[in-house]
């Protein structure tokens, strides 16, 4: 290698866009270089794909007239290069090949996201009674200060790669809380689910964890107050209830006298599997579902799986009308059956009485019809006098399809 040895880049994406080369803050040294820092985040984000200057400007600027989009991404990405001191000592940062533009995933980097990914599968790869579990994920714990790019929060390009550090962050969180459970440190749990909460407020899991918490260190009054406000925000943003009660989780306490912290273990693994029971496949709002079919829709576009959308409208005889009533009640038992039959990755959305919109989420294009035969049969099979018919339809993702 020629000359001076480049140093490492580190990139913060996490609740924060800081890149650093050695100790110098780059992105406070340029606070005005926003096209450059743009121009970054999005090769990064797209990090080991080959992309064309129209694809680059057409996305960043797409209400931008350039004549020659070519030589402006020239000029841009020249202007970035000279910001990361990417002046070719070794493998570049940014690398051009006929044309197109891509952020190098050999160079000598490190990325926040990245080393959180790396973090949960090392820890996984242990067994619980291997000390370095609980540190490594402690560490990703740590790690994780927020959504990606919080600055971009409204970029099509941000969202997949968001939605996935949320979900490794979870998988932490839900890991270190089984384990600290299993050890009987609540305190640690308590302290875990309140700063996963300032991240994930909506995440009815978490709340149930802190709440029993609090309950298992006799902090029952705390308890309530947490419940009750948290079951007043459930109503007013999403219209629904939170699924435990807090009498009955203080009861089930006051009533449960273990012989030995293995059985304490042992009864709550019981109560936590009871409440997976109940969940099925996701139910959400009509604003939820448009953003998970269109995330499907773009995993559908880069082959990494194949997912169908479906609908299943009630259908009265010919000639009749349903009272409002027993539309309710049809609807509702139909509901039931989507739960039944659904695995907990498909998505359920409730369009309008007697009718609901499902996301069939990595079922082969195939195996569609069965599935949906089968909803039907036991919808039938539960309304055997039922004149009411069930009108199926559905199709592939496919991008550009419309919902």
């Amino acid at each position: 290698m020629g000359g001076q040895e480049q140093k490492q880049l580190k990139i913060f994406t996490l609740g924060k866009f800081q890149v650093f080369t050695g100790e110098e803050n780059l992105t406070k040294k340029y606070p005005k270089s926003r096209r450059p820092w743009l121009l970054f985040q999005f090769l990064l984000t797209n990090a080991g794909q080959s992309l064309s200057s129209e694809i680059v400007v057409g996305t960043l600027w797409p209400a931008t007239n350039y004549e020659n989009p070519q030589h402006s991404l020239r000029n841009l990405v020249y202007r970035l290069r000279q910001m990361l001191k990417d002046e070719g000592n070794g493998d570049r940062y940014i690398i051009q090949t006929q044309g197109n533009y891509s952020f190098n995933t050999r160079s000598n980097y490190w990325c926040d996201f990245e080393e959180l990914e790396k973090l949960l599968e090392r820890a996984f790869s242990l067994k619980d009674k291997d000390p370095q579990k609980i540190k490594l994920l402690e560490k990703a714990y740590q790690l994780y200060g927020g959504e990606f790019l919080p600055s971009r929060p409204y970029e099509e390009w941000t969202v997949n790669l968001r939605l996935y550090c949320q979900r490794i962050f979870l998988k932490v969180v839900v890991e270190l809380n089984r384990l600290y459970e299993e050890k009987n440190q609540w305190k640690k749990t308590i302290a875990l689910c309140e700063k996963a909460l300032e991240f994930e407020p909506f995440e009815e899991n978490l709340h149930w964890s802190y709440v029993q918490s609090l309950i298992k260190t006799d902090q029952k009054a705390r308890a309530k107050n947490h419940y009750h406000q948290t079951h007043a925000l459930f109503q007013k943003e999403l219209g629904v209830s939170l699924g435990f009660d807090i009498d009955e989780m203080i009861n089930k306490h006051n009533n449960f006298e273990p012989k030995n912290s293995s059985s304490t273990w042992g009864d709550f693994q019981e109560i936590l599997e009871e409440k997976e029971e109940d969940k099925g496949a996701f139910i959400c709002d009509g604003e939820n579902f448009r953003m998970i079919y269109q995330l499907e829709e773009r995993r559908a576009e880069r082959n990494i799986r194949k997912s169908s959308l479906a609908s299943l409208q009630l259908i009265a005889p010919k000639g009749k009308k349903l009272p409002e009533a027993e539309l309710d009640e049809k609807s509702r038992i139909l509901q039931g059956t989507l739960l039944n039959c659904l695995r907990r990755g498909d998505v359920i959305f409730p369009n309008k009485p007697g009718e609901f919109l499902l996301l069939l989420v990595d079922v082969p294009p195939d195996k569609v019809d069965k599935v949906l035969n089968r909803i039907a049969s036991k919808y039938y099979e539960n309304s055997p006098d039922d004149e009411v018919r069930i009108n199926v339809r559905h199709r592939p993702l496919l991008q550009g399809g419309t919902i």
